[in-house]
C-alpha cells in the first residue's frame, strides 16, 4: 500500500487515553520527519487510515478484535497489527497501553519511508511478550540529566520499543539534607551536582509522569543505608569499596530509625510508585563486627524494616530484594546464599522476589552457573539487573555482539516460570542498542542478536539500513577483522553521502560516528 501526501489519517476511540494519544501523536511525527507527508484535513478525505486503541478505548478496534481469536489471546500486554488493503486500513491493537505503544512503535519500524511517500508491507503481527517488567533503570548522571527535554523523549522512544517500566534512584549523597535550599554543587563519584534536591525530586516526577503518560511504571532504586553528606559522624560507616563515608552503619543506635525517615521522605516526594529495589552494594553496606556478614546481618537490619515500612505506605508497590556485588568478600562472600534461603523458606508478605546481576565479567556481582542454578531451586520470582554500562565502555555507541550473547545465555539460564524482566544498567546514551536488545529479550528471550541488529539498522539507517548494518558489524568491540579500520571508513563515507537528513540529524548517528572515531584513533596509534 502506497500513501502520498494527505492521504492519511489517525483513528483514535471516543475513550483513547493519553498513551494513545501521544502514541498518535508520535505516530504523525514520524512519518513528516522521514517522508514529510502530513495527514488528510479530516477523516472523510483520508484515503488510508491508521486505527490504534484497545477495545476497551475504540470501538472499531472492539470490532475487529471481537472476530479474531488471536487478538483474544495476547497477553496483557500483548499487541496485533493488521493490514487490511481492501478497505485501506491500518488496526494496531494493544491489550493496554503500554501494548498499543509498542504496537505503534512495531509499526513505524516495519513502514517504508521515502520523500513524498509512505510503503505499508503487508502486516499481520501478533506480539505478546514473555516477560511483564521490561524495565530501564536510568543512572543519575550528567550524561543523561543535563538535558531533561531529550530524557523524556528517549523515555517515549523507549516506549516505542516495548519498555513498561523506568527505574530512578535518589543519590541523597549529592546532597547535605532532603530540604537543602540552592545550589550547592557536590562530586560524587566523578559526577558533579548543581542541583538541590527538590529540583532534582521536580526532576523525578517529570520524567515518572512521562512514563506514566505512556502507559509504564514507575521504579525507584534504594540503597537501605543511603545518607545525606551531613550525616552524623558517630552514626557513619568505616571506609568499604563503593560506597560514600557518609552511609550509616544499620548497628549504630538511632541509625536504622534515620534511614527510614529519610528514604519515606524520598518514597513520598515521588509516589505513586510501582515497584521498589532494595540494592545492597556498591554502593551500600557496612563491614564493621556487628554488620558481618552484611547480607543477612547489617543489610537486613536495614531492608526488612524500610520494606515493611513501605508496604505499609503503599501496599501495592512490588517490593524485590537485590544481591549484586554481594559475592565480595567485604560483603560476607557467599553469605548472600543464606539471604536467599532464609527468603524463599519464610517470604515477607511485601517480598516480590529476587534480583540478580547479569555480570558475566565482573569479579563480584556475576553468577555462576550453580549459583544461577540455587536461585531457580528456591522457586521465588526473578528479575536481572544486567550490566550494560560499565564492560569496556568506551567514547560512541557501544556493539558487543559476543558479550551480549554470553548475557543472553545466562538469561535464558532462568526458567520463564520465575524469570519477570529487569532493569538494565544504562548510564549513558551510548548503550542505546545494548538497551533496545534487553527489551527485545524481555519480549522474547530467543531472539537473536542478528535479528535485532537487522531490525535497529532499519530504523536508524532507513534505505541505507544494508550499509548501516555492515557498519554495525565493524564496530563491534569483538570483531577480530584486521581491515576494520579501513572497512569502517568506507562504510562511514557511503553514508556520509547517502543517508537521509533525518538519518544524519538523530543523536544515535552522532554517537556511532564517535565510536568510528574512537576506534579509527585507536587504530593509529
Amino acid at each position: 500500500m502506497k500513501i502520498g501526501n494527505g492521504e492519511f489519517t489517525v483513528v483514535l476511540g471516543s475513550a483513547a487515553t493519553p498513551a494513545e494519544k501521544r502514541a498518535a501523536e508520535l505516530l504523525t511525527e514520524r512519518i513528516a520527519e522521514r517522508s514529510g507527508l502530513t495527514p488528510a484535513a479530516s477523516v472523510d478525505r483520508a484515503a488510508f487510515r491508521f486505527v490504534i486503541g484497545t477495545a476497551a478505548s475504540n470501538e472499531a478496534v472492539g470490532a475487529l478484535a471481537a472476530g479474531r481469536s488471536g487478538i483474544a489471546a495476547l497477553t496483557p500486554d500483548g499487541y496485533g497489527i493488521v493490514a487490511d488493503p481492501e478497505d485501506a486500513t491500518l488496526h494496531v491493537i494493544g491489550r493496554s497501553d503500554s501494548g498499543v505503544v509498542a504496537g505503534v512503535g512495531r509499526l513505524m519500524r516495519a513502514i517504508q519511508y521515502g520523500q513524498g511517500r509512505l510503503e505499508i508491507p503487508a502486516l499481520d503481527i501478533r506480539e505478546s511478550p514473555q516477560m511483564p517488567n521490561r524495565g530501564m533503570y536510568l543512572w543519575a548522571r550528567k550524561y543523561y540529566f543535563d538535558q531533561p527535554d531529550r530524557v523524556d523523549r528517549y523515555i517515549e522512544e523507549l516506549a516505542l520499543w516495548g519498555c513498561n517500566a523506568i527505574c530512578l534512584w535518589f543519590e541523597m549523597g549529592f546532597f547535605d539534607s532532603f530540604d537543602t535550599v540552592g545550589t550547592k554543587p557536590a562530586m560524587v563519584n566523578q559526577h558533579k551536582n548543581i542541583l538541590p534536591p527538590q529540583e532534582w525530586l521536580k526532576m523525578y516526577r517529570r520524567f515518572f509522569a512521562t512514563a506514566r503518560r505512556m502507559g509504564m511504571k514507575t521504579g525507584l532504586l534504594m540503597a537501605p543505608n543511603d545518607a545525606y553528606r551531613t550525616s552524623p559522624a558517630e552514626m557513619r560507616i568505616e571506609p568499604i569499596i563503593g560506597c560514600p563515608n557518609c552511609y550509616l552503619c544499620p548497628s549504630k543506635p538511632g541509625a536504622v530509625d534515620m534511614m527510614l525517615d529519610w528514604q519515606e521522605q524520598v518514597f513520598k516526594a515521588l509516589a505513586p510508585i510501582d515497584m521498589v529495589n532494595l540494592f545492597p552494594a556498591d554502593p551500600g553496606g557496612c563491614s564493621c563486627p556487628d554488620c558481618t556478614p552484611w547480607p543477612t546481618h547489617g543489610l537486613w537490619k536495614a531492608a526488612k524494616p524500610l520494606a515493611e515500612r513501605i508496604h505499609a505506605i503503599s501496599p501495592g508497590t512490588e517490593i524485590w530484594v537485590d544481591t549484586w556485588h554481594l559475592n565480595h568478600p567485604t560483603f560476607g562472600g557467599k553469605d548472600w546464599k543464606n539471604l536467599v534461603d532464609n527468603l524463599s523458606g519464610n517470604p515477607p508478605e511485601w517480598f516480590a522476589g529476587f534480583e540478580v546481576g547479569l555480570a558475566p565479567h565482573h569479579p563480584f556481582a556475576g553468577m555462576s552457573a550453580g549459583e544461577r542454578a540455587l536461585y531457580n531451586q528456591a522457586g521465588q520470582p526473578l528479575m536481572v539487573f544486567p550490566d550494560i554500562s560499565m564492560w569496556g565502555n568506551h567514547k560512541g555507541m557501544l556493539v558487543n555482539r559476543q558479550y551480549w550473547e554470553e548475557l543472553q545465555a545466562e538469561l535464558n539460564d532462568y526458567p520463564p516460570a520465575l524469570m519477570r524482566g529487569g532493569w538494565p544498567y544504562t548510564e549513558r546514551w551510548n548503550t542505546d542498542i545494548a538497551n533496545v536488545v534487553f527489551l527485545s529479550w524481555f519480549s522474547n528471550p530467543r531472539k537473536s542478536v542478528e535479528t535485532i541488529l537487522d531490525e535497529y539498522a532499519s530504523f536508524c539507517f532507513g534505505p541505507e539500513a544494508a550499509t548501516g548494518r555492515e557498519l554495525l558489524e565493524w564496530l563491534d568491540d569483538s570483531n577480530q577483522d584486521p581491515q576494520r579500520a579501513e572497512k569502517i571508513r568506507a562504510a562511514v563515507t557511503a553514508l556520509d553521502a547517502a543517508l537521509p537528513a533525518w538519518a544524519k540529524a538523530d543523536w544515535r548517528w552522532e554517537e556511532i560516528r564517535r565510536s568510528c572515531a574512537r576506534f579509527e584513533q585507536r587504530e593509529m596509534k
